[in-house]
């Protein structure tokens, strides 16, 4: 996939999924849980389907992509 650039995926986030993506992009490589108390799993996967966040391979833990890094400075730029 090629780069975001005013991707029409940034303006449909909402702020749940904002603050997720920052929150996964704090937690580094190695990820964290995602708690579905705070967000629902509709939202979660709409961020996997547009390859915003993935899960990291026999963990529970997911992390940010480059894309989902596009995703929030696009976001903060409106």
């Amino acid at each position: 996939m090629g780069p975001l650039t005013r991707h029409a995926m940034a303006d449909a986030l909402t702020k749940r999924q904002i603050a997720l993506l920052k929150e996964l992009q704090s937690a580094g490589e190695h990820g964290r849980m995602i708690r579905l108390k705070l967000i629902s799993r509709d939202e979660v996967a709409h961020l996997i389907a547009v390859q915003y966040i993935k899960r990291l391979r026999h963990t529970q833990h997911y992390v940010i992509t480059d894309r989902g890094r596009e995703a929030l400075v696009t976001t903060e730029d409106r």
